[in-house]
């Protein structure tokens, strides 16, 4: 459902769904909280919507929604600065909000407010893989490759399967000029996230680079996965129905 966020103004998308463990949680199991008499745990995913402004269509959704954002960035500051209370999922979510916005102000160019996003959610939870990988994006879109590496590097310990991890890895070690590995990397990614359009479509770039002829059938794949790719990840879907 769609939801006003207690914080600011901005609708999110939240899907609650329980398990026994959330696959897709960057906090350390130690650091979740049971909700339910049953003993079960409580994820929260959710998704701020493109905003798109319908009287002049020239802005990107990105840039919309990092504007409406960024007004609220200095009240949420002030609850993520606060001493940390209450359910571990309250601050699961409060993490993601802030992540998903230094994403939509990366997309938008805009690194200063990205920075500040990514450092709130890491005074939250330092050792998120998810953290880390938004730090190695950010490091990446400065030119700071080695540093981009480290924190990929970093998030792969924590999560070593993670389907953004390996592909913004792989693509990375491409660019780099180290394109055997790299693509051994974005193999490792299909292997494990076999619908994964995105992990398709660097391993064709990997293969790409070294004028292989398996490159055109990785985009096509990439291609046909995309078409179907749904709006949500699948790993969201509750295993009880």
């Amino acid at each position: 459902m769609f939801v006003s966020c207690l914080y600011c103004t901005v609708p999110v998308f939240i899907c609650v769904c329980c398990s026994e463990t959330d696959d897709s949680s960057s906090i350390p199991i130690a650091e979740r909280i049971e909700v339910s008499p049953g003993g079960r745990k409580s994820s929260i995913h959710l998704t701020l919507p493109d905003f798109q402004d319908t009287s002049t269509g020239s802005l990107s959704p990105s840039s919309v929604a990092a504007s409406r954002l960024e007004a609220a960035l200095s009240e949420v500051s002030d609850v993520s600065s606060t001493r940390r209370q209450g359910p571990t999922y309250i601050w699961a979510t409060l993490e993601r909000i802030w992540l998903q916005a230094g994403e939509l102000f990366m997309a938008d160019g805009r690194l200063k407010e990205a920075q500040f996003c990514i450092t709130e959610a890491s005074s939250l939870f330092p050792n998120s893989h998810s953290v880390l990988l938004q730090r190695g994006r950010l490091a990446e879109l400065r030119g700071q490759l080695d540093e981009a590496k480290g924190l990929y590097d970093e998030a792969l310990a924590i999560n070593p399967t993670g389907e953004c991890i390996l592909v913004q890895m792989g693509r990375l070690l491409v660019k780099t000029g180290r394109v055997h590995l790299g693509e051994k990397v974005l193999r490792d990614a299909v292997q494990v996230h076999s619908t994964s359009h995105e992990a398709w479509s660097g391993l064709g770039e990997a293969l790409q680079s070294r004028g292989s002829s398996q490159a055109p059938d990785c985009f096509m794949t990439a291609l046909d996965l995309e078409a179907s790719c749904p709006i949500r990840p699948f790993t969201i879907i509750p295993r009880e129905l």
